[in-house]
């Protein structure tokens, strides 16, 4: 999934436009930052309140509890989609089951980033093009509006209960009581709200529109803002039913969440009664809402958890903590193994035209000198369906695919490229002739260029975005892989030139002869060229799979990240044939890594040795799942941030299964305190390096690597240079060795002395060259990373 890149002015620019985006951007990043390290502070402090091994003896009691819980959390989501499904206008155009997985997919990745905020709109962008964008903006807006206030009523109600009937101190008798008054508030408003006749936020805009002078509510943002506002209160106020399904829904919610709490609290041995676990969740709730802006609740769910618990005068606060944030963890990892897939037709970045989505591909998969049948599999692709992936990702949305009668595969290839096509949503035509070929181009709009690709011939869908761009007076121009390779054999024609179906064979046949050098896959994976790769005979097959194997690796692999692909790509090509999504992948990998920071845990040798075995293992399928994507062109800022947080998760879990583990081998309390140091300096660490994937990337998060490296090295010095070229051996391709080797000799307890230093000196050198980091030196570093392949 791409996004168009930031445009930045030049040095020196004053223009205010540019100003004022940079400023912003600057606070948002400055918020994130500071959200993080709140989170991280909770966190501590917490942990510095709570005996860490009892919590964890807490949580091997649960036992069934566990699944139980999970069981009510689950009940939670279905009836927080059936609320959903009923703001939508009747009868939906969306099914419950593809409400469910959206729902859930924006929700684990709004609890992985702000919870609550960043899901919303990401269900609408998943919703499009099935339902309206103001009637699902609408929905979206409503389900959570009441959802918040009715449990803030909710909330109000029990805290006049636990008033009532718990024991409570002084000072939590207060909080309760702020509690009821600011539920009553919120419902006094509320019904006000739904009585009401009028708008609200669009007359409050129209009034500043009159004072100021100002043309807000007739903008587009104010229309489309308008608009659904008076669609979400038309659907509650014309519908008391519906009304009614909201309110019985939150309801049920609050009641899920009391027993989930209750649960895992009897099961810990802390002897509540539900009339203790509804005063339990009334504060959980309100931290809840208080703390959205802390990314997955970070800190602020353990301190909610172990404070409210100790507050109604019971025991494990700590069991509650550590069963929520598995629950957390697990809906999130559900929700991103079932990520809807976007369309394959995404287009691609860079360039002076990419925005374009009418780009038409003219493919002529046959011919007497080829040998090769498009049907035969390259990376695990057929070399037609490459090819039609390829110019869907690019933007091509008009198709004429020249399948005569007869020709090998003629069957195959002509309801292969139908199927997919049809898929994407693009125009379509199968000519069988040289009559239908030019029936269907002189339909074309225009006289305009079109893009012809020959027989045995695969090129990525950057240089298929590149033809996009070709301008010239020349009736057809070969379109080049690079400075150094001119011509690919990949044609852009004009309407008139590409309609003689003749001459387009003509000249694509004598491109096929020029035994033109195409580049290598070491020079794609570099960036110094697009990928191209021709097949005419069966002999060129291997050398093109090992071109296209060797193009997926990335520019910043080092040693260990190659060795490790000679591995992970046969597996990559073997999945490839299955229904497994990368993002599907990558969650099983966090869980390999949480199920070997579990075994770290535990402080047996043998179990160390299997853990780190398993993490090994983890580290060399990690690459799979950028592989898989890579080569089936579905590349994406959302699955590279997924498989960002699979990362981190896994360094996390890592770090803290070990420093358990090692306390429990040495029985010496300091690895507790150097496995919260380390532990400190990660999260210190991710917090730093999200922001600058945020500032410096231009909404391409997968240059981050590359770009620091470059910036980070901008004026060098002896430590920087030392620390770049040591830092390789805590990335998630090497550390897994060394984790492996010490594990042999039974000195896991090192690996904690290590994390400790190396997070926090990682960190600080962030910040010394921070400066650097965020330099605007947007040509240099275009130069290097910006191609794509």
């Amino acid at each position: 999934m791409s996004h168009p890149d930031i445009e930045e002015s030049p040095a020196g620019s004053s223009q205010p436009g540019s100003d004022t985006h940079s400023r912003h951007f600057r606070a948002a990043g400055v918020l994130r930052g500071l959200a993080l390290a709140a989170g991280v502070i909770l966190f501590l402090t917490t942990l510095y309140f709570v005996n860490l091994g009892e919590a964890l003896a807490n949580i091997r009691t649960l036992g069934v509890a566990l699944p139980i819980a999970l069981g009510f959390s689950g009940l939670w989501h279905l009836v927080r989609t059936w609320a959903w499904a009923w703001c939508f206008p009747q009868p939906r155009s969306v099914s419950f089951a593809h409400l469910a997985r959206v729902r859930l997919s924006a929700e684990a990745f709004s609890y992985l980033t702000l919870r609550g905020i960043a899901g919303e709109p990401l269900k609408v962008v998943l919703l499009a093009g099935i339902v309206d964008a103001r009637h699902a903006t609408a929905a979206v807006a409503l389900e959570r509006i009441a959802y918040i206030v009715g449990t803030t009523i909710i909330v109000g109600a029990a805290s006049v209960a636990a008033m009532a009937a718990l024991p409570l101190t002084e000072i939590w008798f207060r909080v309760f009581r702020a509690f009821a008054i600011a539920a009553a508030v919120v419902a006094v408003f509320s019904a006000l709200a739904i009585t009401g006749r009028g708008t609200y936020l669009q007359s409050l805009v129209r009034a500043i529109d009159r004072r100021a002078g100002s043309a807000l509510a007739a903008g587009r943002v104010g229309r489309f803002v308008g608009s659904v506002e008076r669609l979400m209160l038309e659907l509650v106020r014309d519908n008391p039913k519906r009304l009614l399904v909201l309110s019985i829904a939150t309801l049920a919610c609050f009641v899920c969440m009391v027993l989930e709490a209750w649960v895992i609290l009897v099961a810990a041995g802390a002897g509540i009664g539900l009339d203790g676990a509804v005063a339990v969740e009334t504060f959980s709730r309100v931290a809840s809402f208080a703390s959205a802006f802390i990314p997955a609740n970070l800190g602020a769910l353990e301190a909610s958890s172990v404070a409210a618990v100790a507050a109604v005068g019971a025991t494990g606060g700590a069991a509650l903590a550590i069963a929520r944030r598995i629950r957390g963890l697990f809906w999130a990892g559900l929700g991103l193994l079932i990520y809807p897939r976007r369309q394959i037709g995404q287009g691609v970045k860079g360039g002076a035209d990419r925005g374009r989505r009418d780009g038409t591909l003219l493919y002529l998969p046959h011919a007497e000198d080829v040998t090769v049948p498009p049907s035969t599999r390259l990376a695990s692709l057929p070399i037609a369906e490459r090819v039609i992936r390829a110019a869907a990702r690019a933007g091509y949305r008009r198709f004429i695919v020249f399948v005569p009668e007869g020709s090998i595969g003629h069957a195959s290839v002509r309801q292969h490229s139908s199927t997919i096509l049809r898929d994407i949503g693009a125009i379509v035509t199968i000519a069988n002739d040289r009559t239908s070929w030019e029936r269907a181009v002189a339909a074309l709009p225009g006289n305009e260029r079109v893009t012809v690709v020959g027989p045995g011939t695969v090129v990525s869908p950057a240089l298929l975005a590149d033809a996009l761009s070709l301008e010239s007076e020349q009736e057809c121009l070969d379109v080049a892989a690079g400075g150094a390779w001119p011509a690919t054999g990949v044609l852009r024609v004009i309407r008139t030139f590409a309609a003689n179906l003749p001459a387009v064979e003509r000249e694509l046949r004598q491109r096929r002869t020029g035994a033109v050098a195409l580049p290598s896959g070491e020079d794609v994976s570099f960036r110094r060229a697009r990928l191209a790769v021709r097949i005419t005979t069966p002999a060129e097959l291997a050398e093109a799979e090992r071109i296209i194997r060797r193009s997926s690796y990335k520019d910043t692999d080092a040693k260990v990240a190659r060795f490790n692909r000679r591995m992970s790509l046969p597996v990559s090509i073997a999945l490839m044939r299955t229904p497994v999504t990368a993002n599907q992948l990558s969650v099983v990998l966090v869980a390999m890594g949480l199920y070997s920071a579990w075994l770290f845990s535990l402080g047996h040798y043998w179990t160390g040795v299997l853990g780190a075995s398993l993490s090994l293992a983890a580290s060399v399928l990690d690459g799979c799942d950028g592989e898989i994507a890579r080569l089936k062109y579905q590349e994406s800022a959302v699955g590279c941030w997924i498989e960002t947080i699979g990362d981190y998760t896994y360094y996390l879990a890592i770090f803290v299964g070990i420093a358990v583990g090692a306390v429990r081998q040495t029985r010496w309390e300091v690895f507790a305190w150097l496995g919260g140091l380390a532990l400190c300096g990660t999260l210190i660490s991710f917090g730093l390096l999200i922001y600058l994937r945020n500032r410096i990337t231009s909404g391409q998060p997968q240059r981050l690597h590359a770009i620091a490296k470059d910036r980070f090295k901008a004026q060098p010095t002896w430590w920087s240079r030392a620390l770049w070229r040591v830092s390789f051996v805590a990335t998630r391709a090497a550390m897994p060795y060394g984790i492996l080797a010490f594990a042999l000799v039974y000195g896991l307890p090192a690996i904690v002395v290590l994390a400790a230093i190396g997070a926090n000196v990682y960190w600080i050198s962030l910040v010394v060259k921070l400066k650097d980091l965020l330099g605007r030196r947007a040509e240099e570093v275009a130069a290097r990373v910006h191609v794509a392949p």
